[in-house]
C-alpha cells in the first residue's frame, strides 16, 4: 500500500526504539528538563522464610520524574497479611530514591483498587467496558507531598517476608502470576499482535511510524506516533494511523487506547480520540491525557 507516494511497511527490528527516541527528542523541546529521570525497570521479589517467592512487583521509571507500578502480585496463599501493602511501600520508596515525584498504576475492577486508595492513590482515569464487561482504572499518587501512611489491620508481612531486588526470572514469575489471576476473570482472545507500521521513501528510509499492538483483550494500544519534521503538515500521521486502525479492527480490536501530552491532544482529537482521564501538571506546567476511541 502507498500513502502520498510512500510505501507502508510493517516495523522492522529496532524501528520502535527509533520512533520512541524521536518522539522523546521532540518532547524534550516542549517540556522542562526537571525532574530528569531515565527509563529504567526495577523488579522486587518478596521471599518467605525459606526463600520461596511469595509475591513481587515491577516498577518502571519514566521521564519527567514519573514511576509506573506496572505489576503487583501476591501468591494466593499469602494474601491477607499485608504483603501487598509492603510491596506498595517498597515501590514508593524506590520511586522516591530514583528522583520521581509521581507514581502511577493501572488496575481492573476485579483487582486491588480499594487497597491502592487506602495508600493515598487517587483515580484519574476510568475506562468502561475494558476489558469487555469490566472497568479499568488509572490511579496516581504525588510523592512530593505529605500523605498518611496506611498500615493494614493484619500486618504480619514484615515479620514473615523479605523484599529484595529480583531477577529476570522473578520478573517473569510475577508477570505470569498476575496473568493467571486475570485469566480467572477475563480470557485473552489471542496473544498480542504487532500492528505497527511505517512509511518509507524510495531509498527505504523511514519517514513516519506508528508503534502499536492489539492486546489479548482486543484493544488497539498505541505507543508512539511520529513523522519526520521535514514531512509534517501533509496529513501523513493521520493516514498512517487510519491504516493501523484498519488492520487492528481486522484483528478483532473493538476500541483503541492511547496517551498523550497537551501539545499532541489536538492531533488525537482530530482522529476521534477522546480523553478518559487527565493527569494534571505532568510534566510540570503541562497536562497528560489517557485517550480512547471506540470502533
Amino acid at each position: 500500500m502507498m500513502i502520498d507516494g510512500f510505501e507502508v511497511r510493517p516495523l522492522d527490528e529496532g524501528d520502535e526504539d527509533l520512533i520512541e527516541r524521536n518522539v522523546n527528542e521532540y518532547a524534550d523541546s516542549k517540556a522542562p528538563a526537571e525532574p530528569r529521570t531515565e527509563d529504567e525497570r526495577l523488579v522486587f521479589r518478596a521471599s518467605d522464610g525459606e526463600g520461596a517467592l511469595a509475591g513481587g512487583c515491577i516498577l518502571n521509571i519514566r521521564r519527567w520524574g514519573r514511576a509506573v507500578l506496572s505489576t503487583l502480585w501476591v501468591d494466593e496463599k499469602r494474601r491477607g497479611d499485608g504483603l501487598g501493602s509492603m510491596l506498595i511501600r517498597e515501590a514508593e520508596r524506590a520511586a522516591r530514591e530514583k528522583g520521581c515525584d509521581l507514581l502511577c498504576l493501572g488496575t481492573i475492577d476485579f483487582m486491588a483498587r480499594p487497597l491502592y486508595e487506602k495508600h493515598g492513590f487517587e483515580l484519574f482515569t476510568l475506562t468502561r467496558d475494558y476489558p469487555r464487561g469490566h472497568e479499568a482504572y488509572s490511579l496516581s499518587k504525588r510523592l512530593d507531598r505529605p500523605a498518611p501512611d496506611y498500615v493494614p489491620t493484619h500486618n504480619g508481612a514484615p515479620a514473615l517476608y523479605t523484599i529484595e531486588p529480583g531477577s529476570e526470572e522473578d520478573r517473569k514469575a510475577v508477570g505470569d502470576g498476575l496473568a493467571a489471576y486475570c485469566e480467572r476473570f477475563v480470557k485473552d482472545a489471542h496473544d498480542d499482535i504487532d500492528v505497527g507500521r511505517k512509511l518509507v521513501d524510495a531509498d527505504g528510509r523511514m519517514i513516519a511510524g506508528v508503534s502499536a499492538l492489539v492486546s489479548g483483550w482486543e484493544a488497539l494500544e498505541l505507543d508512539c506516533v511520529w513523522v519526520d519534521e521535514k514531512y509534517r503538515g501533509r496529513g501523513l500521521a493521520s493516514r498512517l494511523l487510519r491504516e493501523v486502525e484498519r488492520e487492528a479492527k481486522e484483528k478483532g480490536a473493538y476500541m483503541a487506547l492511547a496517551d498523550c501530552v497537551d501539545w499532541t491532544l489536538g492531533f488525537f482529537g482530530r482522529q476521534g480520540y477522546v480523553p478518559c482521564g487527565t493527569l494534571r501538571d505532568y510534566p510540570r506546567g503541562h497536562d497528560a491525557y489517557e485517550l480512547e476511541k471506540r470502533f
